[in-house]
């Protein structure tokens, strides 16, 4: 190493699945790739090598293969002085010991609170986080709740979480499972909408491919709009007297959509909760 050159650290993502994907390929495509080294591991070698192949990690990283241990199953993974991203499903976390002391333990596992983290993984820092899908473009909302001893370990976290869209630190560990509504499954609950917009645009005589087209300028110039103005602003400016918006408007107020949105966020919410 040439003299004022920084160690790279390691970053261990334990899973491959579509919120590793997400996560890696967001990190990667900012400035932080040039200060960490990414490993990939999961109980199937194979699988962690594809991921880094499928998202065009190897000039980044590496696979990670887990030693077997005779503790019921499990297999060991060297966690030690490494920034460790938990992105198995909740039920998984028992199929591994972690063998040393990870610098940071970043979990995004609904459901599972940092108190049952440290019963599994010792480490300085613990970050519970509940990004979504569009971290792979670095859109990702994540709201992260952070507990440890390191005076920079917000600053960190945040660095990290912000290279993959939005971060928002809660105080309350209770409230990163609250941001399943707002964040976490929200895009498939939007997509809903949007899959019944171009179906009415079908009913109505549009092409099912110009309706998707309209649709996707629509929701993009839309989140420019939201930048700048409250959903109520963007109803108020929209909706004229006797007008057509306010027509649909009624209908959908009458059928109860508002509340049926809020309560399937709620249903999401609780189910993290083991409710």
């Amino acid at each position: 190493m040439l003299e004022g050159e920084s160690i790279k650290k390691t970053i261990l993502f334990i899973g491959y699945g579509n919120m590793a994907k997400a996560i890696a390929r967001g990190i990667s495509g900012s400035t932080l790739r040039e200060k960490y080294d990414f490993e990939i591991t999961g109980r199937d070698i194979s699988k962690a090598q594809r991921f880094i192949d499928e998202n065009q990690l190897a000039s980044i990283a590496k696979t990670y293969a887990c030693d077997d241990t005779q503790d019921n199953g499990a297999k060991n993974i060297d966690v030690h002085n490494k920034i460790v991203i938990l992105c198995i499903k909740p039920y998984a976390l028992q199929s591994f010991r972690y063998v040393g002391e990870s610098s940071s333990v970043y979990s995004v596992l609904a459901g599972i609170d940092i108190g049952v983290l440290k019963k599994h993984i010792k480490s300085d820092n613990y970050i519970k986080l509940m990004p979504n899908v569009g971290a792979r473009y670095r859109k990702s909302s994540s709201a992260f709740y952070a507990e440890g001893d390191k005076k920079d370990l917000t600053r960190e976290a945040h660095e990290i979480i912000s290279s993959f869209g939005t971060a928002v630190l809660v105080d309350n560990e209770k409230l990163i499972d609250a941001s399943i509504a707002t964040g976490g499954s929200s895009p498939a609950f939007l997509a809903l909408i949007a899959q019944s917009l171009i179906d009415a645009g079908v009913r109505e005589g549009l092409k099912r491919s110009d309706a998707l087209t309209l649709v996707r300028a629509n929701f993009d110039g839309f989140a420019q709009l939201l930048l700048e103005q409250t959903p109520d602003e963007i109803i108020a400016s929209i909706t004229s007297p006797g007008g057509t918006t306010i027509e649909g408007l009624a209908v959908l107020e009458d059928r109860a959509v508002r509340g049926a949105i809020i309560e399937a966020c709620h249903k999401a919410v609780a189910k993290s909760r083991g409710k």
